[in-house]
């Protein structure tokens, strides 16, 4: 099976995080009731006209600026026409012929992959299966898409999976849209092709449609490629034809055959204008875009965070935001990523929790923790308690303090005569100073957190024991 190459195109329909949809002043919410953002638009009434949503045409340019595109600065809409339950007009407002974005690239580890193109469209109505009957959902109807194309460049599922992670990075970094592929709001389409190496033409293509995560991706793209090369190994045919993934038997499944004369009759749309845009307007759109995930990326590194850690914050955007807010606020990243990357991603998985639960109060609350922390006025041991009440119970540092006890020793007497009797009950110990200083002060200031509850203040404590073991 070394002896094939296998090609692989993605086609990647991204939902983009507007409040209203492509061409209606319908809400965009998917987590809305069925069939609770709707309008004559939506529905294809008699007369209903659509309109341009102007934030769709923003996250386009900052997508084809990402992608290092040439920008098409006349917007022109075509329709495909087709006739299916999904569509009430019975065509679907998209951009076949002049995209928004062409001739671009996505970076992954050891190339860069081609993007042939990037347009807008409008999104299908969502089909559901209620007992033995298809019902549509009309709440998906018109939300705005931008569809990304990708060139033949990809050679495994390692490949694919790369690919599809960093244009997830950077549609979720450029606030374009949350990329969630289990809620829909990010869609593969995957065309494998395999043929022997060093033939100049291309093997019959074999599309996978339906596929939730990115692990299923790869795992489909794997098994597809098994399947084609076990076919030409035993001399039989690939046909073209549309596939799925069925993760229970973890295999590609027949869908449908599919042929090259799929006939649209694409035309222009007529009820919208083209829309020139100002090289002003553009400028301003890519003069405002957010931080690249790159960029991120290498100003984690530089601050020495460890590689995993910088990956599981750039695969999550909403996980950034609130590192990078207590990390700027508090002015120290390091407990930024020990709280919020290691502790709090460690108790939202143990409650089966989403970051959804923590608000502006909490987060608040988190750097404020902190700061105590830094000022010396409690230790990380009580620091582990705290925060867990903050996360769970959105307790005030300071209240618990109170309640737990926690609030340091600091007078200076209290603690010069709790470390005298020590001193006094351990005479060994302070003959051990000169030769081994590291260990004899370990003893101590454990000794004093032990007579203490931990409450004395390690700063204060540690520079008073200094003192008396030199007289």
């Amino acid at each position: 099976m070394n002896n094939f190459l296998p090609t692989i195109g993605i086609e990647v329909h991204i939902a983009l995080n507007t409040k209203s949809k492509m061409f209606s002043p319908s809400r965009n919410n998917h987590n809305d009731p069925i069939n609770a953002n709707i309008n004559e638009i939506d529905l294809a009434l008699p007369g209903s006209m659509p309109s341009v949503n102007e934030m769709a045409v923003v996250k386009a340019i900052r997508l084809a600026t990402a992608l290092n595109m040439k920008i098409d600065q006349n917007v022109r809409f075509d329709r495909k026409n087709y006739f299916y339950q999904d569509l009430p007009k019975g065509f679907q407002i998209t951009q076949q012929f002049y995209p928004i974005g062409k001739d671009g690239k996505i970076d992954i580890s050891n190339k860069s992959i081609g993007v042939e193109r990037i347009h807008m469209e409008e999104d299908t109505a969502k089909q559901l299966m209620i007992g033995d009957k298809l019902c549509l959902d009309y709440n998906r109807a018109g939300v705005p898409l931008i569809e990304v194309v990708s060139r033949p460049d990809i050679h495994s599922a390692v490949e694919a999976y790369e690919y599809l992670n960093n244009l997830k990075r950077i549609v979720s970094f450029l606030d374009i849209s949350d990329a969630k592929m289990e809620d829909g709001s990010m869609r593969a389409d995957i065309n494998i092709s395999i043929a022997p190496r060093g033939s100049d033409k291309l093997g019959t293509k074999v599309e996978i449609k339906n596929i939730n995560s990115f692990n299923n991706i790869m795992k489909a793209i794997d098994y597809e490629i098994d399947r084609q090369s076990q076919l030409l190994l035993t001399n039989n045919e690939v046909k073209q034809e549309t596939r799925r993934w069925d993760d229970a038997t973890k295999s590609t499944v027949f869908m449908r055959a599919k042929t090259n004369a799929i006939e649209y009759s694409y035309f222009t749309e007529p009820n919208i204008i083209h829309i020139l845009l100002t090289t002003d307007f553009v400028n301003n759109v890519i003069g405002t875009i957010n931080k690249y995930p790159s960029v991120i990326k290498k100003e984690l590194e530089d601050l020495n965070i460890n590689s995993s850690l910088i990956n599981l914050l750039l695969d999550d955007y909403d996980l950034y935001k609130i590192f990078n807010k207590v990390a700027t606020t508090s002015n120290n990243p390091t407990q930024a990523i020990t709280w919020i990357v290691i502790e709090l991603v460690a108790i939202l998985k143990k409650q089966a929790k989403s970051l959804e639960i923590i608000s502006n109060e909490q987060i608040d609350s988190i750097i404020e923790m902190i700061s105590l922390i830094d000022k010396g006025e409690i230790n990380g041991k009580q620091a582990k308690t705290i925060f867990e009440k903050i996360i769970l119970e959105n307790k005030k540092p300071k209240d618990l303090i109170e309640q737990l006890g926690f609030k340091q020793i600091t007078d200076q007497n209290v603690i010069t005569d709790i470390l005298n009797k020590i001193i006094q009950n351990n005479p060994n110990m302070v003959q051990q100073y000169n030769e081994r200083p590291e260990r004899a002060e370990k003893f101590f200031i454990g000794q004093l957190m032990k007579e203490t509850h931990g409450q004395a203040n390690p700063v204060v404590s540690m520079k008073l024991l200094k003192e008396l073991l030199k007289k």
